[in-house]
Order: C-alpha cells, then sequence, then structure tokens
C-alpha cells in the first residue's frame, strides 16, 4: 500500500517543486476517479521568509492552498524588528549562537517581507526567528497525515491506483526540498530538518533532502545570480557539518531552539537531512534550460514516488538498508570525517517513457477551453464581413435585434400582439375554459328543470340567465383566482430555469456580449408588454361588464315568444352569461401579468444580464492580461513549449501530431462530417457541459438565489420574502478548462477511449493492424533506450576527482522502477527486458514492478550506487569556482562574496566531523612549534613530507581567504580554517588533492581522530621531536638542548599561546553587543581543549626513561 508523505518546500525552489508535486497528483488522481482535495495522508508545507507565496511564473502551476504555505514574516515587519525580537533575552548562550556571523541591522537594507535578497545569513536568522511557525506549520502536518483516518484514504487511493491494500499505514517518508543556492532556502533548510526531527517519531529522523545545486541558475544573468554561488558554498560546508555531527547540536543552539519551542535531540544527532541528493541542471545526456525546466521534471519524479507502491519500496529498501553500508565503506581520500562515518552525498535521476496522454490532455482541453474563451468574449467580431465599418458596438446592438426574436421564442416570453401569447399562456390555469363549460352545464341543466313544460318567456329565460350565473360568479372567479395562482408559482420558478438555459445557449451562440443586448432588449420588450397587457386587461373587463347584451341576443333567436326547456337557446344564452366570468378571469389574468412583468424584469432579466456582462468582463480580463493562463493556452497548431515533454519524458505519441490527433477525435466524437461543424459542437458541448446543446440542461449559468415576486400569493411559501435572483456564469478560465478536461475524458466517447487508453492497450496487437503494432513496438523500443540514458542522476560527475578521492573511474548509479503496466503475455514485456538486458541493467527485482493495470507511463528512478565527497560534483563546484575565480583578487569584491553567507559559529559551519576538527586544531600549533607552518601577509603554508620517502615542501592554505584578516595574527587558525571550503573548490577544479594536503597534514601532525590521523593521542611527530629532536623538515632549524628541554620549551610555549588566547577571548567577551565578534571566538573552547590536551600529553612524556624495557 502507498504510504504517507510529508513533503516539506524551503524557500522559493522547493514551493514550486511542490506546486508541481501537488498539480500532478491531482491530475493522477482525478484520471483514477478521485473526487475532492489530495488525502490527509499527503501533506504539504511551504516555508518561505515572503509574508505571502510569490514566484507566480506563468510556466508553473498555481500555488499551493494557502493553509500550505507558512510566510515568516509579516506584512510591513522590517529585518530590525526581526533581529531585535531574536536578541530581546540576551546572554552568554545567544551571543555563543550568533555573535561572529550576525549581520548587523543597521546595514541590511534588505525588506524583509519580500525575502531574504539572496543573502542566506538572513534567511537563517529569519527562519530562527520564526521557528515556533515553521514548527506549529510542521506540527499539524504531522498529526494530519498520522491520523486516524490516514490508512483506510490510503487504501483508497492505492485500490483506485491499481495497488495493494492493508489496514495499517507504514511510516510516513519525509522529503524536503530547497536550493542551496538562494537566501531563503538555503539559510532555512537545515533548521526545518532539524524541526522535523524533534518529533517523537523515528521516521522524522531520515529526511530525504532534494537539494538544487547552482548550476540550476547558470543561465540567469550575473546580476540576477549574485549570491548564488557564495550561498552554496555556505550551505554546502553547513551540511557536511551537520552530516558527519556526532556529538549533537551545541548547548547554544539547542537552547536558540528552545526559545521558539522545538526541543533538539533524539537518537539521531546529526543535523540537516539524512539523505542528501544534489540535484543538478544536466547530466551527460540531458540539459535542462531553466530551473522551472528542472522543477517540472524534479516535481513529476517526486510524485511518481510519492503515487508508486513500487518505487517506495525500492527507495526506501534502499536508503535503510544500503545507504548506510555502501557510504561507510566508500574509499575516501579527504581529511575531512573521521574513519567508518558516511560519505555525504548521491544524486538522483528520473526519466519517464509513455504515451503521453496527460501531456495531450492539457493540451487538448486549453486548446477547446482557449476557443470557447474566443466564442464568449468575441463571438460577434467573427460575424463581421471584411468591409463592415460598424462600431464594435452597433454591431453588438444589430445583432442582438437580429437574435431577439428567437429568444423571445426560446424563453417562452414572446407577448407581443394579439396572436403571440406566451406569457399569459403559461399562467393561464390549464381547465379554465373547461371550468366554464362545466359551469354553464350546470346553470342550464338547473334552469331547464325549473322551466314549465309549456316553456318560458325570454325575459324569464334572461333573468334566470343573468341572475343564476351572477350567483355562482363568485365561485368561479375564486376557483380561478386559486389556479391562476397556483400556475403562478409553477410559473415563476419555470421561467427562471428556462431564462438561465435559453441565456446558456444564447451566449453559446452569440457570444456574451450580444447575449447581454438581447436581455437588455427583453426587458425593453416586456415594458413594452406590460402596456399592451393593461390594454388588453382593459378590454376583457369591458366585455365582462356587459352580460345582457350577448344573453339577450341569444335569445332573440326564439320566434314562438316562448322558449321551451329543451331548446337549444337555453345553452347559448347560459354560455354567453359564463362567457362573461371567462372574459373577467382573463381580464384578471392580464392584471396578474401586468403586475408580475416588471417584477420579473428587475427580478430575473436584469440579474441575468448583469451577470452575463459580469463574466464577460472577467473572461476578457482573463483573456487580454498579460501572462494570464488564458493568455498561454496554445492557439492553432503551435504545441507551447510548457506543454512539450521534460527532456526527461520520452513519448509515444509525438506532440507535433496533438493538433491532428485532436481534431481526428472531435470529428468523430461528434458525429460531425465537416471538420468546422465538429469543432462548433465541441465547444457548444464543452461551454454548456452538456451533449445536446439544444436540451434544457446546461452547466454555464448558475442560479445562486431564486427570484421570490413581490405578490405574496406567488411565493413559493408563507415564510418566503421578495427577493431578486441572483445568477454566475461558470465561465472563468478555471471552469472552461474543467469541463473541457471532462469532455475529453467522458466514457462511451471516442475521445474518452483514446484518453483511457495505456500502454497495456496500446502495445496489444489485437487492436491494430500488424505494420501499426510493429511500429508502436519500434517506437517503445526506442523511446525506452532514450528514457533509460537520460534518467542518469542529474549531476555533472568529475571522473578526474572521481579516481583521485575514491579511486573510481567512473560513477555507478541503480534504476529503480514504478509500476510497469505490461502484462505477461504484452509483447511489449519482453521489448522492455531486452533493452535492459543490452544495457546491463536488468535484475530480478525488476520483476516486482510488473502490473496488470492500464497505466499510461513507466517512470524510472535513478541513484547513485554510493553517497560522494562534494568535490567529485561539477554542477556544485565548477560554479563556485567561477564566481570565486572573479572575485578574489580584490579585498572588496572577496568581502562582498562571503558578505552574509555563513549563518552558524564556525565549529558548526566548517565541514569536519569534531573530531578531525580537534586534530586540525591541535595540528596547527604542533605545525608551529615544529617550525613547519609559516604565516606572513595574507598567505600561510606548512610543510607537506613526501608519502614515501625523504624530503617534502611547504604547501599553501587557500589563499587569498574568504576573510580579509591577517593569518599572522589571533586570528589566523579560524580564518585558514574557514577557508577549507576554498581548499575543497580547488581540489575539483585542479582535479589533484594538493590543495587540501595541507589541512590533511594539520590532521597528521594532530594525533588521533583524523582520517589519517596517528593512532596515538599524541602526534607522533611532536613527540619524537621532544624525545629525539627528530623532525621531518630536514631544513627546520636544530633543536637544541636535551629531552627535558625541548619537553620545557614545547610546554613553556604551549603555556604561552594559552595565556594569549586567553586575554583574547576575554577582550572579545567583554564586548556589548552579540555582533561582528572575530570568528576565532567560536573556536576558543576547542582551541583551549586542544592547548590543554597538547600540554598534558607532553607533560606526561618520560624524557629520559631509566631502562628500556624489552617485549619481543
Amino acid at each position: 500500500m502507498l504510504r504517507p508523505f510529508l513533503l516539506v518546500g524551503v524557500g522559493g525552489s522547493g514551493g514550486k517543486t511542490l506546486r508541481v508535486i501537488r498539480e500532478d497528483l491531482q491530475r493522477r488522481l482525478a484520471q483514477a476517479g478521485w473526487t475532492g482535495d489530495l488525502p490527509q495522508a499527503w501533506q504539504f508545507v511551504h516555508v518561505d521568509v515572503p509574508t505571502h507565496a510569490d514566484g507566480n511564473d506563468r510556466d508553473l502551476p498555481a500555488q499551493l492552498p494557502a493553509r500550505d504555505y507558512k510566510g515568516l514574516v509579516s506584512t510591513g515587519l522590517d529585518y530590525r524588528t526581526i533581529d531585535s525580537a531574536l536578541l530581546q533575552t540576551p546572554g552568554e548562550r545567544l551571543r555563543d549562537a550568533v555573535a561572529t556571523w550576525r549581520p548587523d541591522p543597521n546595514k541590511v537594507n534588505v525588506p524583509a517581507s519580500k525575502g531574504a535578497g539572496q543573502y542566506r545569513t538572513l534567511g537563517r536568522i529569519i527562519a530562527v526567528a520564526g521557528l515556533d511557525r515553521i514548527s506549529d506549520a510542521l506540527n499539524g502536518a504531522r498529526r494530519a497525515l498520522t491520523g486516524a483516518e490516514v490508512a483506510g484514504e490510503l487504501a483508497d487511493v492505492s485500490r483506485l491506483l491499481g495497488g495493494t491494500t492493508s489496514s495499517v499505514a507504514a511510516d510516513p517518508t519525509v522529503i524536503v526540498v530547497s536550493s542551496i543556492a538562494g537566501g531563503s532556502g538555503a539559510g532555512a533548510v537545515i533548521d526545518v530538518c532539524d524541526a522535523i526531527r524533534s518529533f517523537a517519531d523515528k521516521w522524522a529522523d531520515e529526511s530525504v533532502g532534494f537539494l538544487y545545486a547552482p548550476d540550476v541558475f547558470d543561465y540567469l544573468p550575473d546580476e540576477a545570480r549574485r549570491g548564488v554561488r557564495p550561498n552554496s558554498l555556505a550551505t554546502l560546508a553547513e551540511l557536511l557539518n551537520g552530516y558527519w555531527n556526532s556529538l549533537g547540536p551545541s548547548e547554544a543552539t539547542t537552547e536558540l531552539f528552545a526559545r521558539y519551542g522545538v526541543t533538539l535531540g533524539g537518537s539521531d544527532r546529526r543535523s540537516g537531512p539524512r539523505y542528501p541528493f544534489l540535484v543538478g541542471a544536466r547530466n551527460s545526456s540531458v540539459t535542462y534550460r531553466t530551473q522551472n525546466d528542472i522543477y517540472r521534471a524534479m516535481g513529476r519524479s517526486i510524485a511518481s514516488w510519492v503515487a508508486s507502491a513500487a518505487l517506495q519500496d525500492s527507495f526506501t529498501a534502499f536508503l535503510q538498508g544500503n545507504w548506510a553500508s555502501a557510504a561507510s565503506s566508500m574509499p575516501d581520500k579527504l581529511p575531512l570525517h573521521s574513519a567508518g562515518t558516511e560519505t555525504p552525498f548521491s544524486a538522483i535521476g528520473s526519466a519517464r517513457v509513455g504515451l503521453g496522454r496527460d501531456r495531450f490532455a492539457d493540451y487538448a482541453s486549453e486548446h477547446l477551453a482557449r476557443t470557447v474563451v474566443e466564442r464568449i468574449t468575441r463571438e460577434h467580431e467573427k460575424r463581421r464581413a471584411h468591409d463592415d465599418d460598424r462600431t464594435e458596438k452597433q454591431l453588438v446592438r444589430d445583432l442582438a435585434e437580429e437574435v431577439l426574436p428567437g429568444f423571445l421564442s426560446r424563453a417562452a416570453l414572446d407577448e407581443r400582439g394579439e396572436d403571440r401569447n406566451d406569457i399569459v399562456d403559461a399562467l393561464r390555469p390549464e381547465t379554465l375554459k373547461e371550468d366554464g363549460l362545466a359551469l354553464a352545464a350546470q346553470i342550464t341543466q338547473r334552469i331547464r328543470g325549473e322551466m314549465s313544460p309549456k316553456g318560458e318567456k325570454p325575459e324569464w329565460v334572461r333573468d334566470q340567465v343573468i341572475g343564476t350565473v351572477s350567483d355562482r360568479s363568485t365561485e368561479y372567479l375564486d376557483a380561478a383566482t386559486a389556479a391562476r395562482h397556483a400556475r403562478g408559482r409553477e410559473w415563476v420558478t419555470t421561467v427562471q430555469d428556462r431564462l438561465g438555459t435559453v441565456t446558456a445557449q444564447q451566449v453559446a451562440l452569440s457570444g456574451a456580449a450580444v447575449t447581454e443586448q438581447v436581455l437588455r432588449r427583453v426587458a425593453t420588450e416586456l415594458d413594452l408588454v406590460r402596456d399592451e397587457l393593461q390594454q388588453e386587461a382593459a378590454k376583457y373587463h369591458r366585455w365582462a361588464t356587459d352580460v345582457a347584451t350577448p344573453v339577450r341576443e341569444a335569445l332573440a333567436d326564439e320566434k314562438s315568444g316562448l322558449v321551451l326547456a329543451a331548446s337549444e337557446v337555453v345553452s347559448t344564452a347560459v354560455k354567453a352569461a359564463v362567457r362573461s366570468l371567462w372574459l373577467r378571469a382573463e381580464a384578471e389574468l392580464r392584471e396578474m401579468a401586468v403586475e408580475l412583468v416588471p417584477d420579473l424584469v428587475a427580478g430575473v432579466v436584469e440579474p441575468l444580464a448583469t451577470a452575463v456582462r459580469y463574466a464577460h468582463e472577467k473572461l476578457g480580463q482573463e483573456r487580454d492580461e498579460q501572462g494570464s493562463p488564458v493568455s498561454l493556452w496554445p492557439e492553432g497548431d503551435v504545441i507551447p513549449v510548457r506543454l512539450r515533454p521534460a527532456p526527461n519524458e520520452f513519448l509515444l505519441d509525438a506532440p507535433d501530431d496533438y493538433p491532428a490527433i485532436l481534431a481526428d477525435l472531435v470529428q468523430r466524437t461528434t458525429g460531425s462530417q465537416d471538420p468546422l461543424d465538429a469543432r462548433r459542437d465541441a465547444e457548444l458541448q464543452v461551454m454548456l457541459g452538456v451533449d445536446e446543446i439544444d436540451g434544457t440542461g446546461q452547466h454555464l449559468v448558475r442560479r445562486t438565489t431564486s427570484w421570490v415576486p413581490k405578490d405574496h400569493r406567488l411565493a413559493p411559501s408563507a415564510a418566503s420574502v421578495p427577493a431578486r435572483a441572483a445568477f454566475s456564469l461558470a465561465a472563468g478560465q478555471g471552469d472552461l478548462l474543467a469541463r473541457a478536461g471532462q469532455w475529453l475524458t467522458k466514457e462511451g466517447t471516442r475521445v474518452g477511449a483514446y484518453m483511457a487508453e495505456g500502454l497495456r492497450d496500446h502495445l496489444d496487437p489485437a487492436r491494430v493492424s500488424p505494420a501499426e503494432h510493429a511500429a508502436r513496438l519500434q517506437r517503445f523500443e526506442n523511446q525506452l533506450g532514450a528514457a533509460l540514458q537520460a534518467a542518469e542522476p542529474l549531476v555533472s560527475i568529475n571522473p578526474g576527482v572521481l579516481v583521485q578521492v575514491h579511486g573510481q573511474h567512473s560513477a555507478r548509479h541503480l534504476n529503480k522502477f514504478g509500476e510497469i503496466p505490461l502484462p505477461d503475455k504484452s509483447p511489449g514485456r519482453s521489448v522492455f527486458r531486452r533493452v535492459l538486458e543490452s544495457r546491463d541493467q536488468w535484475s530480478d527485482d525488476i520483476e516486482k514492478s510488473y502490473t496488470d493495470g492500464n497505466g499510461g507511463f513507466i517512470d524510472v528512478f535513478t541513484h547513485l550506487g554510493a553517497p560522494y565527497e562534494p568535490v567529485v560534483f561539477d554542477s556544485l563546484m565548477r560554479p563556485i569556482a567561477s564566481d570565486w575565480g572573479a572575485k578574489n583578487k580584490a579585498a572588496d569584491s572577496r568581502a562582498e562574496f562571503w558578505r552574509w553567507r555563513r549563518a552558524r559559529p564556525l565549529h558548526e559551519f566548517l565541514p569536519l566531523s569534531p573530531e578531525v576538527l580537534d586534530a586540525m586544531i591541535r595540528g596547527w600549533f604542533v605545525a608551529g612549534t615544529l617550525k613547519h607552518l609559516t604565516l606572513g601577509d595574507g598567505a600561510a603554508t606548512v610543510y607537506v613530507p613526501e608519502e614515501t620517502g625523504v624530503g617534502g615542501k611547504h604547501l599553501p592554505f587557500p589563499s587569498p581567504t574568504l576573510r580579509n584578516l591577517a593569518v599572522d595574527g589571533p586570528e589566523g587558525l579560524a580564518v585558514v580554517l574557514e577557508s577549507i571550503v576554498l581548499a575543497l573548490v580547488d581540489v575539483n577544479s585542479q582535479e589533484s588533492l594538493q590543495p587540501i594536503l595541507p589541512y590533511t597534514r594539520l590532521v597528521v601532525l594532530g594525533g588521533a581522530g583524523g582520517v589519517a590521523g596517528d593512532e596515538e593521542d599524541l602526534s607522533v611527530e611532536l613527540k619524537r621531536w621532544v624525545l629525539h629532536g627528530e623532525n621531518r623538515r630536514p631544513d627546520a632549524p636544530a633543536p637544541t638542548g636535551d629531552a627535558e628541554g625541548r619537553k620545557k620549551q614545547v610546554l613553556d610555549r604551549l603555556d604561552a599561546l594559552r595565556a594569549s588566547y586567553e586575554g583574547h577571548f576575554a577582550e572579545i567577551a567583554r564586548r556589548s553587543e552579540a555582533l561582528e565578534f572575530p570568528p576565532t571566538y567560536d573556536l576558543r573552547h576547542q582551541i583551549l581543549a586542544a592547548l590543554g590536551d597538547l600540554h598534558r600529553a607532553v607533560e606526561a612524556l618520560d624524557a629520559a626513561p631509566a631502562g628500556t624495557t624489552v617485549w619481543a
């Protein structure tokens, strides 16, 4: 079953990658039938400095939901305020944590709410001050992904994606994505990892870090990446320090975190990500053009990991089962960490081979949606002849006038003239005439029963008819009124529905501008209708008041003077009298319509027109706004770059064929023979969201509030109050894009079948001709081979340095596959195995990734077979070397290069394990004692003997150094140690170990604790010099005196050094503000401890042994 994931993006690069991951997962789940938001088991947290997430790049997905973003700086907050808050409780611990690297707030002119300005030191200060907010966000995500419902949700998702299920969820996987080159992310990424590590969960110690190298930003102009490379150098050092930290966080750092509610500690004493992976801009086969290209590639790759149980099982097994053994057994000639500890950096790559239906879906949905946008906003202009010089406003008016009659007819509002009575007919009770005839029959029967057999005079009949009808009039008219109100209530509902539907259809046919004008004309038309209805009502009232005349006329036909009961004139007279009631009811019907029509205009027609106008204006803005999503949607046959496959995606359907494929699918889906008619039908179906555009259903116009007339008798309930209707049009860019996507994937359609096709079906010989099947297999084989080549870890590795440092001639990488949807008898399976075997990359473990599902792609992940030292990676070192080489000539440019880059005390910055640092400090003082160290004006060298034989030479430490401080003064040791990062850069650029040999020499001289150190607690060379006067530097001054004299000389020197440093540190400590302390202050404990260790060791030497002990 799939695992829970905590996905954390730090800084802009991390956030952009998370956006790609989220969009890709949403697409995968939607295609599988998942509805709603992503499952709780996949938690996203974006941590960055700006108040609101920035980086709204046109070629990237939308920002994460606001709940997933944690901005560390509130609106209007400046850096000085943040710095002041950090220093509210000053003390020695806080001074120890920040004094040597904290920027002077009075010199910081970067608006904090906008970011860290590519200064990672500022980024870290802001991150530390926001640790409570970071911790809150991370803890909220932790609670969500460990909730009781997580296992059930993951089981549902796993089932949808074709995987197995379980009742128990595995431990979450933590992925942290950041650049090491920026200000915000590079300054905060280690602290974010440590905040996660503070959870009381074992899995929180196992974070995987994807870290973008500086070459990702090489394409930017110099002014846009001025801090990228020095930031990378500083981040690299601090990552290495944390990775090799065996002592845990310092007391100062622990206290600093505790101030913000984060408790450091736990079983893993290291800092930063447990498994750091570098991500560069290129490998031997693929080069990415921009950073966003890389974010998209990595985001999709990580999404594949999140959504693939096969990848999770294999990759997690490597991390937990193989990383430590491979890293700790890797040969390593750099003197940075103790023997047996792990090499630090791996690298990751990925590729995909597949049908590319997701990319086609993006293209096709956007292409359809784009033309629907044009239909809504500019359809009227399509009706303009080439020589038509009417203004746009006049053109819209004229077109509206043309379509108005049809609109009124479809809306059943055509009421002009005596022969068109849509409203009156809709309001008239269905049985009004029948009720009148029934009443006439009753009255006729009654009068005939009261008549003499010999007949009655016409006057008597007339009076009886008029009197009886008058007696029954109230009953008839009340019933007619009640029925009329019932019909009115029905009409109030149906007219709103019908108007919404007809308006949607009119927008589809004529566009929004014409439709709005049509509705405005409907309102004017109904005003005229109201006047006509008033006139008609008055006429009917006049006719209804004259009852006697039509009765008398009916009886006048009787010539005998008497009217017999059986005479037809009795019935005729009664009908004539009852007709007066019907005429009155008709008059009252029109009077109700007279009151209802203006209410309809105000309550429905005008709100509809307003909604159409708003939708038109909004969509027009979205269409015309530079950089808007709509403006980026494809038109014609052009495939935008962002919709083309990434360099590591290899598709079986060529993107250049997308226009032809879409046109063919549209024609086959709509059934229209003419391509233009087919496209029109598809656009109307997308716009309305229905298959039958002439039907009653539609999803364009939505009624959010219903119209309730002012006449309470027509209200739906007694509790209803008069109200205008409210409408909205689902015509925004997101609405149209969504309906286009639904149209593409609808089951039972030709286009839906195409979209649902997977690799299994695509490579099935029973579905296509033999020739086409052979072509498909060949295309699959070619693209698979290309994908495997492109999937190499995305870094540039320097083979010369690899040999020098690790003794390997090439970097081996391992493949991990997601689900491979090729069934047992699929010809594609044999092709897949043959390709891997030809590359010597097949293993039986790959069999576990085969599935019988119908997925559309195969993902391949790669990683280095073992982690390496950073000097091996050109992606990391070459950009730094280039920048330092351009800026190291002048003191000012050197100062700017290193200004506000280091963001930790020196003992938490230096890329050394604690034991190696201690050995180097001891070695510095031993070298000075043995006269192996020369300190000049801005340069330092140390004597390095040849590895074999005799002789040696003085080799320089990096010069110039990172700091413009004298190396022959009290800061010399710290300056030289801090500049070890430059030696690492030189190892790469020179493809030689020589730049690092001076530091290796210090480790040797320092005794135990180093990779190349001695096994004894004291440097052998110092011991031999004290006891025997031996010195490996042949031209060193000859020692004077005996062993006791040399011993005393060393002890005196160590005492003098200790006194000097103690005085220096005491003077620094008297400073009132934790600001701009010299770097040696960070190493005061280690320096004094080293001097003490050496003093005790020399003091313990027996310079004049009493006798000789024989051991063999």
